[in-house]
């Protein structure tokens, strides 16, 4: 019943996300591309994508980020301008317990520290990497494909700028 109720929680969350309207799927392609997902220490489950994003500063971008994030009931842990970090969560409390953190990062830089190496990872001339990383620990649950949908759908949110203007 409590795994249940776990990725019931988790499921939710998702779901925040894929509350965008679809003017901005559009956008998604760069971000779908390049997810990626993998196990990591004690059954966690992480979730990565990136995207480059020209024509806004990154102080814009880390703004509309910022703005989503809140927006969408996480709990902002940290954000750093100077650094272009955000570190979010959500808990998910257990009747047993201490809950568990699913925690969402956000990094914020210069696309032109990624001009060396594979050409698939190569940053644009002039624009912005927003990477995005979502970590589930052992015993929640989040689908892949509604994790990806989320990311990228977020992604062109912040991009378009059509949620902070909501």
């Amino acid at each position: 019943m409590n795994r249940i109720r776990n990725s019931f929680v988790i499921g939710v969350a998702c779901l925040v996300f894929a509350t965008i309207p679809a003017n901005v799927w559009a956008d998604t392609a760069p971000c779908e591309n390049n997810f990626a997902a993998r196990d990591g220490f004690f059954d966690k489950k992480i979730y990565k994508t990136w995207q480059d994003i020209r024509d806004l500063t990154s102080q814009m971008i880390f703004k509309r980020a910022y703005s989503y994030l809140v927006k969408d009931g996480w709990v902002i842990k940290l954000a750093d301008t100077e650094t272009g970090v955000i570190i979010a969560s959500q808990v998910e409390e257990s009747s047993g317990g201490a809950g568990k953190v699913a925690s969402l990062n956000i990094l914020v830089e210069n696309s032109g520290n990624y001009f060396g190496g594979v050409p698939s990872k190569r940053g644009v001339p002039g624009a912005f990497r927003v990477t995005m990383t979502f970590s589930v620990p052992g015993g929640l649950h989040a689908h892949e494909d509604m994790v990806r949908e989320s990311f990228c759908n977020a992604l062109a949110e912040i991009k378009n700028g059509t949620y902070a203007a909501r």
